[in-house]
């Protein structure tokens, strides 16, 4: 449908499109997809950012503009492109074997739900993965964890993000003052 394996083969830089979701595209190298998950090595304004995670069904478009060449031959330049994971194997049967395998190596991660009217977007660490959902511990942009967990629906995630620069400053100043 979107020739996700054929990007990742030829490593393509990608910019996918979420219509109705997001107004502005995506853009990063394939490392892996299934028929119901796509995960990124997301590129943020020419920076490798961390892991980034797309539901296949919200994605509208994917492609591979001649922007897209030149910035991936300047990222190739930078020698970026050689640190990115092509190697990487994920478990994408769904969102719950992929954040159980995530939650092994990242202990902070942005979960999303980004599409219908009650958007959601929580940063923390996953608590329970249990049948329906992730039960899980957030906190404020002032780094204050909620008193209690909130429980997010598999059905209603559209973003995983992990090792990005965002969660990675949480995560160094937690890692301080006591995770």
């Amino acid at each position: 449908m979107h020739a996700f394996a054929q990007h990742q083969e030829h490593r393509d830089l990608v910019s996918i499109y979420r219509e109705g979701i997001d107004d502005h595209s995506i853009q990063g190298f394939v490392l892996a997809s299934s028929r119901k998950l796509v995960v990124l090595q997301y590129v943020y304004d020419f920076h490798l950012d961390g892991l980034m995670v797309l539901r296949v069904d919200d994605i509208s478009e994917v492609e591979v503009s001649a922007t897209s060449v030149f910035q991936k031959e300047l990222l190739v330049q930078e020698g970026l492109e050689d640190k990115v994971p092509f190697e990487s194997r994920f478990e994408l049967q769904n969102w719950r074997t992929l954040i159980s395998q995530l939650v092994k190596e990242h202990p902070l991660m942005i979960l999303e739900r980004e599409a219908g009217e009650e958007k959601d977007f929580a940063i923390g660490r996953v608590e329970a993965i249990t049948t329906t959902g992730v039960r899980f511990k957030h906190f404020s942009g002032a780094a204050t964890w909620a008193d209690s967990t909130v429980e997010l629906k598999y059905e209603n995630i559209t973003c995983c993000q992990v090792g990005s620069n965002y969660v990675n400053f949480y995560q160094r100043h937690f890692e301080r003052n006591s995770l």
